[in-house]
Protein backbone atom coordinates (compact mmCIF):
# COMPACT_ATOMS: atom_id res chain seq x y z
CA UNK A 1 0.00 0.00 0.00
CA UNK A 2 3.02 2.31 0.52
CA UNK A 3 4.45 1.47 -2.23
CA UNK A 4 1.62 2.44 -4.46
CA UNK A 5 0.94 5.96 -2.45
CA UNK A 6 4.62 6.64 -3.01
CA UNK A 7 4.21 6.10 -6.82
CA UNK A 8 1.25 7.82 -7.12
CA UNK A 9 2.09 10.99 -4.86
CA UNK A 10 5.92 11.05 -7.06
CA UNK A 11 3.75 10.76 -10.30
CA UNK A 12 1.48 14.34 -9.23
CA UNK A 13 4.85 16.29 -8.68
CA UNK A 14 6.19 15.47 -11.55
CA UNK A 15 3.00 16.08 -13.42
CA UNK A 16 2.82 19.72 -11.57
CA UNK A 17 5.94 20.15 -12.30
CA UNK A 18 5.47 19.86 -15.70
CA UNK A 19 2.43 21.76 -15.99
CA UNK A 20 3.27 24.80 -14.50
CA UNK A 21 7.02 25.80 -16.75
CA UNK A 22 9.91 25.26 -15.06
CA UNK A 23 11.89 28.63 -16.52
CA UNK A 24 15.48 28.75 -16.72
CA UNK A 25 18.19 31.20 -15.31
CA UNK A 26 17.52 33.61 -18.58
CA UNK A 27 13.69 33.77 -17.92
CA UNK A 28 13.06 30.65 -21.05
CA UNK A 29 11.12 28.29 -20.38
CA UNK A 30 13.46 24.91 -20.21
CA UNK A 31 12.97 23.47 -23.59
CA UNK A 32 12.04 26.62 -24.91
CA UNK A 33 13.46 29.47 -27.21
CA UNK A 34 12.44 33.15 -27.69
CA UNK A 35 11.09 34.07 -31.07
CA UNK A 36 11.28 37.43 -31.73
CA UNK A 37 8.79 39.63 -32.63
CA UNK A 38 8.42 41.79 -36.01
CA UNK A 39 7.57 41.63 -39.78
CA UNK A 40 8.59 38.55 -42.08
CA UNK A 41 7.47 36.77 -45.31
CA UNK A 42 4.88 34.31 -45.25
CA UNK A 43 4.10 31.91 -47.78
CA UNK A 44 5.90 31.44 -51.17
CA UNK A 45 6.16 33.58 -53.94
CA UNK A 46 3.54 32.77 -57.40
CA UNK A 47 6.51 31.84 -59.44
CA UNK A 48 7.99 29.37 -57.03
CA UNK A 49 7.42 25.97 -58.59
CA UNK A 50 8.60 23.61 -56.04
CA UNK A 51 5.36 24.98 -53.40
CA UNK A 52 1.71 24.66 -53.76
CA UNK A 53 -0.66 26.76 -54.66
CA UNK A 54 -2.17 27.35 -50.88
CA UNK A 55 1.36 28.36 -49.86
CA UNK A 56 0.55 31.51 -52.20
CA UNK A 57 0.98 34.47 -52.41
CA UNK A 58 4.14 35.75 -50.70
CA UNK A 59 3.16 38.15 -48.04
CA UNK A 60 4.14 40.49 -44.72
CA UNK A 61 2.96 39.61 -41.19
CA UNK A 62 3.58 40.59 -37.92
CA UNK A 63 4.18 38.71 -34.83
CA UNK A 64 4.05 39.05 -31.39
CA UNK A 65 7.01 37.31 -29.60
CA UNK A 66 6.70 34.02 -27.97
CA UNK A 67 7.95 30.79 -26.84
CA UNK A 68 8.45 27.32 -28.81
CA UNK A 69 8.94 24.20 -28.42
CA UNK A 70 12.48 22.97 -29.04
CA UNK A 71 11.15 19.63 -29.57
CA UNK A 72 8.28 17.39 -31.06
CA UNK A 73 6.26 16.52 -27.32
CA UNK A 74 7.23 12.87 -26.47
CA UNK A 75 5.64 9.83 -25.71
CA UNK A 76 7.39 10.52 -21.87
CA UNK A 77 5.81 14.16 -22.03
CA UNK A 78 2.41 13.08 -23.38
CA UNK A 79 2.15 10.18 -21.08
CA UNK A 80 2.80 12.43 -17.72
CA UNK A 81 -0.62 14.46 -19.30
CA UNK A 82 -2.15 10.49 -19.78
CA UNK A 83 -1.32 10.03 -15.89
CA UNK A 84 -2.92 13.20 -14.38
CA UNK A 85 -5.80 12.38 -16.46
CA UNK A 86 -6.02 15.31 -18.47
CA UNK A 87 -5.07 13.69 -21.70
CA UNK A 88 -6.60 10.74 -23.40
CA UNK A 89 -4.13 8.11 -24.75
CA UNK A 90 -2.98 7.92 -28.41
CA UNK A 91 -5.53 6.05 -30.35
CA UNK A 92 -2.62 3.73 -31.48
CA UNK A 93 0.12 2.37 -29.31
CA UNK A 94 1.85 1.14 -32.09
CA UNK A 95 4.04 3.21 -34.74
CA UNK A 96 4.13 2.55 -38.47
CA UNK A 97 6.93 -0.11 -38.10
CA UNK A 98 6.59 -0.88 -34.16
CA UNK A 99 3.71 -2.59 -32.44
CA UNK A 100 4.69 -1.25 -28.98
CA UNK A 101 5.86 2.25 -29.39
CA UNK A 102 3.88 4.52 -27.34
CA UNK A 103 4.25 2.47 -23.86
CA UNK A 104 7.60 0.92 -24.93
CA UNK A 105 10.51 2.91 -22.50
CA UNK A 106 12.78 2.67 -25.76
CA UNK A 107 10.48 5.22 -27.49
CA UNK A 108 9.98 7.68 -24.57
CA UNK A 109 11.80 10.18 -26.17
CA UNK A 110 9.82 9.81 -29.51
CA UNK A 111 7.55 12.11 -30.78
CA UNK A 112 4.15 10.90 -29.92
CA UNK A 113 1.78 10.37 -32.32
CA UNK A 114 -2.03 8.74 -33.40
CA UNK A 115 -3.28 12.24 -31.07
CA UNK A 116 -6.23 13.91 -32.92
CA UNK A 117 -6.39 17.42 -32.74
CA UNK A 118 -7.65 18.17 -29.52
CA UNK A 119 -5.52 15.45 -27.68
CA UNK A 120 -2.38 17.71 -28.92
CA UNK A 121 -4.60 21.20 -27.31
CA UNK A 122 -5.30 19.24 -23.88
CA UNK A 123 -1.81 18.91 -23.69
CA UNK A 124 -0.21 21.93 -24.52
CA UNK A 125 -2.99 23.68 -21.85
CA UNK A 126 -1.84 21.36 -19.17
CA UNK A 127 1.78 22.75 -19.47
CA UNK A 128 0.27 25.76 -19.27
CA UNK A 129 0.96 26.15 -22.81
CA UNK A 130 -0.88 26.39 -26.54
CA UNK A 131 -0.90 25.32 -29.85
CA UNK A 132 1.45 27.36 -32.21
CA UNK A 133 -0.20 29.60 -35.20
CA UNK A 134 0.68 28.63 -38.78
CA UNK A 135 2.64 32.17 -38.84
CA UNK A 136 4.21 31.37 -35.63
CA UNK A 137 5.20 27.79 -36.64
CA UNK A 138 6.54 29.54 -40.08
CA UNK A 139 7.94 32.08 -38.38
CA UNK A 140 10.15 30.17 -35.64
CA UNK A 141 10.85 27.85 -39.19
CA UNK A 142 11.94 29.91 -41.35
CA UNK A 143 13.70 33.03 -39.01
CA UNK A 144 13.22 36.34 -40.52
CA UNK A 145 16.11 37.20 -43.01
CA UNK A 146 15.65 35.14 -45.79
CA UNK A 147 13.51 33.37 -48.33
CA UNK A 148 14.60 29.56 -47.25
CA UNK A 149 13.57 26.68 -48.84
CA UNK A 150 13.95 24.44 -45.66
CA UNK A 151 14.78 25.16 -42.28
CA UNK A 152 18.60 24.99 -42.41
CA UNK A 153 18.41 27.21 -45.53
CA UNK A 154 18.36 26.26 -49.55
CA UNK A 155 21.40 23.47 -49.31
CA UNK A 156 19.58 20.12 -50.75
CA UNK A 157 18.51 17.77 -48.01
CA UNK A 158 21.02 15.43 -46.50
CA UNK A 159 20.30 12.35 -44.30
CA UNK A 160 21.93 14.50 -41.45
CA UNK A 161 19.46 17.42 -42.29
CA UNK A 162 16.28 15.45 -41.31
CA UNK A 163 14.76 12.16 -40.74
CA UNK A 164 13.04 11.42 -44.01
CA UNK A 165 14.82 8.28 -45.29
CA UNK A 166 13.73 4.81 -45.78
CA UNK A 167 15.76 4.03 -42.77
CA UNK A 168 14.66 3.84 -40.29
CA UNK A 169 10.96 4.19 -42.27
CA UNK A 170 9.58 5.38 -38.94
CA UNK A 171 9.86 8.75 -36.26
CA UNK A 172 13.15 9.11 -34.50
CA UNK A 173 14.39 10.24 -31.33
CA UNK A 174 13.93 14.62 -31.11
CA UNK A 175 17.03 16.41 -32.05
CA UNK A 176 19.48 14.10 -33.45
CA UNK A 177 19.58 15.99 -36.71
CA UNK A 178 21.53 19.30 -35.10
CA UNK A 179 22.87 20.46 -38.73
CA UNK A 180 18.57 20.46 -39.60
CA UNK A 181 18.03 22.72 -37.23
CA UNK A 182 16.02 26.31 -38.05
CA UNK A 183 17.47 29.98 -37.06
CA UNK A 184 15.90 30.08 -33.72
CA UNK A 185 17.46 26.44 -33.11
CA UNK A 186 14.52 25.05 -33.20
CA UNK A 187 14.48 21.01 -34.15
CA UNK A 188 13.24 18.65 -36.51
CA UNK A 189 10.62 21.28 -38.31
CA UNK A 190 11.01 18.89 -41.42
CA UNK A 191 10.71 15.36 -41.21
CA UNK A 192 10.39 13.22 -38.27
CA UNK A 193 6.92 14.25 -38.03
CA UNK A 194 4.41 16.81 -39.27
CA UNK A 195 2.50 18.91 -36.46
CA UNK A 196 -0.86 20.38 -35.88
CA UNK A 197 -1.28 24.06 -35.34
CA UNK A 198 -4.00 26.05 -33.60
CA UNK A 199 -5.08 27.56 -37.11
CA UNK A 200 -8.43 26.01 -39.01
CA UNK A 201 -7.45 25.12 -42.41
CA UNK A 202 -8.05 27.61 -45.30
CA UNK A 203 -7.31 26.62 -49.01
CA UNK A 204 -6.99 29.91 -50.08
CA UNK A 205 -6.42 32.18 -46.33
CA UNK A 206 -3.12 33.02 -47.85
CA UNK A 207 -4.61 35.63 -50.20
CA UNK A 208 -6.51 37.26 -47.49
CA UNK A 209 -2.45 38.46 -46.51
CA UNK A 210 -3.65 39.28 -43.14
CA UNK A 211 -0.89 41.78 -41.44
CA UNK A 212 -1.13 41.55 -37.75
CA UNK A 213 -0.78 37.97 -35.93
CA UNK A 214 -2.50 35.69 -38.23
CA UNK A 215 -4.98 33.27 -36.64
CA UNK A 216 -6.11 31.67 -39.81
CA UNK A 217 -10.35 31.49 -40.26
CA UNK A 218 -12.46 31.54 -37.73
CA UNK A 219 -14.20 28.07 -38.53
CA UNK A 220 -14.01 25.25 -41.15
CA UNK A 221 -14.23 21.36 -41.44
CA UNK A 222 -10.34 20.91 -40.79
CA UNK A 223 -7.20 22.14 -38.58
CA UNK A 224 -3.80 22.76 -40.25
CA UNK A 225 -1.44 20.88 -40.06
CA UNK A 226 2.38 22.12 -40.63
CA UNK A 227 5.90 20.57 -41.60
CA UNK A 228 6.95 16.99 -43.28
CA UNK A 229 7.45 13.94 -41.85
CA UNK A 230 9.33 10.69 -42.19
CA UNK A 231 6.95 9.84 -45.51
CA UNK A 232 7.44 12.61 -47.00
CA UNK A 233 8.57 12.40 -50.62
CA UNK A 234 11.90 14.46 -50.60
CA UNK A 235 10.81 16.39 -53.50
CA UNK A 236 7.91 17.82 -51.75
CA UNK A 237 9.97 19.24 -49.22
CA UNK A 238 8.96 23.46 -48.34
CA UNK A 239 8.95 24.88 -45.17
CA UNK A 240 5.55 26.90 -46.24
CA UNK A 241 4.06 23.63 -47.17
CA UNK A 242 0.72 23.51 -45.55
CA UNK A 243 -2.64 20.56 -45.20
CA UNK A 244 -5.77 20.60 -43.54
CA UNK A 245 -6.83 17.40 -41.38
CA UNK A 246 -9.88 16.31 -40.14
CA UNK A 247 -9.35 17.42 -35.91
CA UNK A 248 -11.16 14.02 -35.20
CA UNK A 249 -8.69 11.99 -37.12
CA UNK A 250 -5.16 10.93 -36.15
CA UNK A 251 -2.29 9.71 -37.91
CA UNK A 252 1.08 8.10 -37.28
CA UNK A 253 3.03 10.90 -39.34
CA UNK A 254 1.41 13.65 -37.15
CA UNK A 255 2.38 14.71 -33.64
CA UNK A 256 3.16 18.34 -32.14
CA UNK A 257 4.80 20.84 -29.94
CA UNK A 258 3.32 23.28 -27.77
CA UNK A 259 4.49 27.58 -28.04
CA UNK A 260 3.25 30.03 -25.53
CA UNK A 261 2.66 33.88 -25.43
CA UNK A 262 4.91 35.60 -23.91
CA UNK A 263 2.90 38.84 -22.63
CA UNK A 264 0.74 36.24 -20.84
CA UNK A 265 3.95 34.84 -19.58
CA UNK A 266 5.70 38.26 -17.82
CA UNK A 267 1.99 39.74 -17.21
CA UNK A 268 2.95 43.05 -18.81
CA UNK A 269 -0.17 45.46 -21.20
CA UNK A 270 -0.95 44.62 -24.61
CA UNK A 271 -2.30 46.56 -26.73
CA UNK A 272 -4.00 45.96 -30.83
CA UNK A 273 -2.28 48.95 -31.79
CA UNK A 274 1.15 47.74 -31.29
CA UNK A 275 0.93 44.72 -33.98
CA UNK A 276 -0.81 47.27 -36.56
CA UNK A 277 1.52 47.87 -39.31
CA UNK A 278 2.64 51.74 -39.39
CA UNK A 279 2.50 53.81 -42.31
CA UNK A 280 5.61 52.96 -43.82
CA UNK A 281 6.51 50.57 -47.06
CA UNK A 282 8.34 47.70 -46.66
CA UNK A 283 9.88 45.63 -49.58
CA UNK A 284 11.67 42.44 -49.51
CA UNK A 285 14.90 41.37 -51.38
CA UNK A 286 14.82 39.69 -54.49
CA UNK A 287 18.16 39.38 -56.36
CA UNK A 288 19.39 36.92 -58.76
CA UNK A 289 22.38 36.74 -56.66
CA UNK A 290 21.57 33.55 -54.29
CA UNK A 291 23.53 35.51 -51.77
CA UNK A 292 21.34 38.77 -51.59
CA UNK A 293 22.68 41.88 -52.11
CA UNK A 294 24.79 44.41 -50.42
CA UNK A 295 24.87 46.96 -48.34
CA UNK A 296 26.64 50.01 -48.78
CA UNK A 297 27.67 53.36 -46.44
CA UNK A 298 26.75 55.21 -49.55
CA UNK A 299 25.25 55.03 -53.18
CA UNK A 300 27.25 53.64 -56.24
CA UNK A 301 29.65 50.96 -56.95
CA UNK A 302 33.16 52.98 -56.16
CA UNK A 303 36.22 50.79 -54.75
CA UNK A 304 36.06 53.28 -51.74
CA UNK A 305 32.54 52.27 -50.93
CA UNK A 306 32.63 50.74 -47.97
CA UNK A 307 30.44 47.19 -47.30
CA UNK A 308 28.08 47.04 -44.03
CA UNK A 309 26.55 43.82 -44.46
CA UNK A 310 24.75 41.74 -46.85
CA UNK A 311 20.68 41.28 -47.19
CA UNK A 312 19.57 37.77 -47.75
CA UNK A 313 17.09 37.01 -50.23
CA UNK A 314 13.64 37.11 -48.38
CA UNK A 315 14.69 40.17 -46.12
CA UNK A 316 11.87 42.31 -45.15
CA UNK A 317 13.50 45.96 -45.49
CA UNK A 318 11.94 49.58 -45.06
CA UNK A 319 12.82 52.73 -47.84
CA UNK A 320 14.11 55.78 -45.88
CA UNK A 321 15.08 57.58 -49.30
CA UNK A 322 15.69 57.60 -52.81
CA UNK A 323 16.10 56.73 -55.74
CA UNK A 324 19.17 57.99 -56.21
CA UNK A 325 20.34 57.76 -60.04
CA UNK A 326 24.18 56.47 -60.69
CA UNK A 327 24.67 55.35 -63.53
CA UNK A 328 21.22 54.03 -64.96
CA UNK A 329 20.68 52.54 -61.79
CA UNK A 330 18.29 53.57 -58.87
CA UNK A 331 19.77 53.45 -55.23
CA UNK A 332 17.73 53.65 -52.20
CA UNK A 333 19.01 53.78 -48.53
CA UNK A 334 17.26 51.26 -46.25
CA UNK A 335 17.21 49.75 -43.26
CA UNK A 336 17.18 46.10 -41.62
CA UNK A 337 15.18 44.52 -38.95
CA UNK A 338 18.28 45.15 -37.23
CA UNK A 339 18.76 48.50 -38.05
CA UNK A 340 21.42 48.31 -39.90
CA UNK A 341 21.11 51.21 -42.49
CA UNK A 342 23.21 51.35 -45.78
CA UNK A 343 22.27 51.52 -49.94
CA UNK A 344 21.23 49.22 -52.18
CA UNK A 345 20.14 48.98 -55.76
CA UNK A 346 16.39 49.52 -56.03
CA UNK A 347 16.14 46.35 -58.97
CA UNK A 348 16.15 43.57 -56.11
CA UNK A 349 13.61 45.37 -54.03
CA UNK A 350 10.06 43.98 -54.34
CA UNK A 351 6.99 45.67 -52.89
CA UNK A 352 5.66 43.26 -50.22
CA UNK A 353 2.11 43.74 -51.24
CA UNK A 354 3.21 42.96 -55.20
CA UNK A 355 4.83 39.61 -54.94
CA UNK A 356 6.64 38.34 -58.54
Amino acid sequence: MKKTTIIQVLTVFFACLLHYSIVSAAGIPVGMVYISSGYSMMGSEYGDLLASNNTKPYHLVYVDPFYMDVLEVTNSDYAVCVAAGVCREPESIASKTRADYYTNPTFAAFPVVNVTWQDAADYCEFVNKRLPTEAEWERAARGISDNRRYPWGNGSPREYNMNISLIPGDTERGNIYSKGLSPYGVADMAGNVSEWVADWYGENWYEMKEKANPMGPQTGYERSVRGSSFETNITELHLAERTGMDPDSWSYTVGFRCAQSIRESIGYDYTEAAAEEPDIEFFYVKAGNENGIFLLEEPGTGYDTALIAVVPNGAVVEILAGPVSINYSEWYQIQMQSGEKGWTIGSALVPVNEPK
